[in-house]
């Protein structure tokens, strides 16, 4: 038994295995598994030169561990601290370089997006310092975002491409993606291609369609840099037109599909997403009645993003509507240089609760099962159950809820207790 291993006397355990069984729909007090004075058996794996957790073998109390597993290694948590699955930010631009706190003063003082834009700022400043950074500059500083993540409980992230914007920037963000699965094996990390972030400043609107379309997209595929296609389908960015021809085409290449859709105004790209069967869709600020009742009524899982509103004072997306019609709902930070530069996961649950209006449920359904769906990872991530990977965080607390009832904490200077 020296590859197993025991977390015991956990203060809670919450397994979530009640979300998952309704596979993240309507999700309910009883439906979050709490076990108090709970522990969790499982086995071990090497990656990267490091013993990791590996799967699951069996969750419940203390005192109903298996006598077989009675001999192996435990860590005590003396009934301080919670465990709950690992949590999942499932919507993420965490490669990119540059730095645009100036701008952000600026906006709060009174400037507009457009006479920012005008200087020079905004998204053009970072697709600017992204091209010129190298893939060892743009590792250092994601590794480093990557490990604040961690720190709270993060355990799988989505990591968008998009700022670069030019088939040798994109690649190069996708290579640092895989570059960095290496160097933190203690997360799963997920590259999503994003080349349709914004038109490249230096090509027309059609001219860089058809360089996504026939050059980028394809080395993309090819090269495995990649599960995932996104587009950001909105006014002044790219259109349910675009998005068919990108998405259909990420399809037949065999990735996956998302869509940053209804954010600034509603296009129907919601709607779109549920029609070609995408993974996601995210944002939803200005999401329709048709586009919630097409989310509710297929797989599309609806992520929502409040951090971005409340960085830009905007109208939060319609989260009861989406959980009351029945649509699975994920949380995200969006964490990004321009609109939500945070990887506070626990800070977006404390907005969910304030803004979104979500229970307790709900919440932890957002960043556990549901975000897993989001990522298309249900069936081995998002809940504490037998042959699922043993993905987990010991949170510093007690309990589940004072992740965001304690507004945006921080351990500075170290990880967490554990894995």
């Amino acid at each position: 038994m020296s590859n197993y291993r025991a977390i015991i006397h956990a203060s809670e355990v919450l397994t979530g295995a009640g979300i998952a069984a309704k596979d993240g729909r309507h999700p309910k007090e009883p439906d979050l598994g709490r076990i108090e004075d709970g522990a969790i058996v499982f086995s071990l794996i090497k990656k990267s030169g490091k013993t990791l957790p590996h799967k699951i073998e069996w969750v419940g109390q203390t005192k109903d561990i298996p006598k077989k597993f009675s001999r192996i290694p435990k860590t005590d948590l003396k009934k301080k601290q919670a465990l709950i699955p690992g949590m999942i930010d499932c919507h993420t631009h965490l490669v990119f370089a540059g730095d645009r706190s100036e701008e952000f003063a600026a906006r709060c003082a009174g400037a507009t997006y457009q006479e920012i834009a005008n200087k020079g700022g905004g998204i053009v400043s970072t697709v600017r310092a992204t091209r010129a950074a190298s893939v060892s500059e743009l590792e250092k500083l994601a590794l480093g975002r990557l490990k604040e993540s961690f720190s709270y409980g993060v355990r799988t992230i989505e990591i968008k491409s998009g700022y670069g914007l030019s088939m040798e920037s994109e690649l190069k963000c996708l290579e640092v993606v895989e570059r960095l699965k290496k160097k933190m094996p203690e997360m799963t990390l997920l590259g999503t291609f994003l080349g349709a972030h914004a038109v490249a400043p230096e090509m027309s609107h059609d001219a860089y369609i058809k360089e996504l379309l026939e050059k980028m997209l394809p080395a993309v595929a090819k090269r495995k840099l990649a599960e995932a296609c996104d587009i950001f389908v909105d006014e002044g960015y790219f259109t349910v037109a675009d998005a068919k021809m990108l998405l259909g085409k990420a399809k037949a290449l065999g990735l996956k599909i998302k869509i940053h859709a209804d954010e600034l105004t509603n296009t129907e790209s919601a709607a779109l997403a549920a029609e070609m069967g995408a993974l996601s869709a995210d944002h939803l600020l200005k999401i329709s009645d048709h586009g919630v009742a097409r989310l509710a009524a297929t797989n599309t899982v609806a992520v929502l993003l409040p951090g971005t509103a409340f960085y830009l004072k905007a109208a939060y997306a319609p989260a009861r509507k989406l959980l009351e019609a029945g649509a699975a709902v994920a949380l995200s930070t969006d964490f990004n240089p321009g609109t939500c530069m945070t990887l506070n996961l626990p800070a977006i649950l404390t907005l969910s609760a304030l803004y979104l209006g979500m229970s307790r449920a709900e919440i932890f359904a957002g960043v556990t099962y549901s975000a897993a769906r989001a990522l298309g990872l249900q069936s081995s991530k998002g809940s504490l159950e037998k042959g699922k990977d043993a993905d987990f965080a010991i949170l510093p607390f007690p309990k589940f809820e004072e992740i965001y009832y304690r507004f945006a904490w921080a351990l500075p200077g170290r990880l967490p207790q554990g894995y």
